[in-house]
């Protein structure tokens, strides 16, 4: 047992546990030149659980494995006329839970700070779309099945469930608090679309096509093991 911690340190290997929240969003792309909108999604606060594997070699470069779980989302804003011929604000809460698997290389700038880069891997276990009362602040908010008949509970709102796999880009700065615990901040891009769009008139014209990606800001504590 002795020796086998020893060989684990000689190589630079550690372990342990991530905890974190994030605060994250959907962003459409292609957005057709006709379609009015200031902000169509509102940041929701997740969460993260993850284990780590890291190795730090001699030099200034490591890698980290961290398999774990996510939740992530957006707040989908949208409006629509009543029968009265008034504006009606609401919000969307779009929660996605996936397991996910980033895959980093870190680069150690001094003894406290380093920065990590790589890919997230993610599959998605399940996901919900909740209609709240709670009005937007924007009076040009738009909702993304606007054009396909202001069917508030349309297939539109959440992704294609034959499409659970994705990747996102991340990037991080961390420091090293002590021999047992790192702060981090991080950001991820979604490289892969979460939902596609197709834009119809009120006649059923071909109006464009849009993606929706999904990004998020995350503050971590990592904690670890060995």
């Amino acid at each position: 047992m002795v020796l086998s911690y020893t060989i684990i340190e000689a190589q630079g290997l550690s372990y342990g546990v991530i905890i974190g929240t994030d605060a994250s969003t959907m962003k459409m792309k292609n957005v057709p030149v006709d379609i009015e909108y200031t902000s169509m999604y509102a940041p929701l606060l997740g969460f993260n659980i993850n284990g780590f594997v890291s190795y730090k070699s001699k030099s200034f470069w490591g890698i980290s494995l961290e398999p774990g779980f996510i939740r992530k989302g957006g707040v989908q804003l949208f409006d629509y006329m009543n029968s009265h011929y008034m504006d009606i604000h609401y919000k969307v809460k779009n929660e996605f839970n996936s397991l996910e698997l980033p895959v980093l290389f870190d680069i150690y700038l001094n003894r406290k700070l380093y920065v990590s880069a790589g890919l997230e891997f993610e599959y998605r276990l399940s996901e919900k779309a909740i209609m709240t009362d709670q009005v937007t602040w924007n009076d040009q908010s738009v909702f993304v099945a606007k054009a396909l008949g202001n069917n508030i509970l349309a297939d539109n709102i959440l992704p294609d469930n034959n499409n659970r796999l994705s990747y996102s880009g991340l990037v991080g700065l961390h420091y090293n608090i002590n021999s047992r615990f790192d702060l981090g901040l991080r950001y991820g891009i979604g490289f892969k679309e979460l939902i596609h769009v197709v834009w119809l008139d009120s006649y059923g014209y071909f109006g464009g096509e849009s993606n929706v990606y999904n990004n998020y800001l995350q503050l971590i504590l990592k904690v670890r093991l060995n």
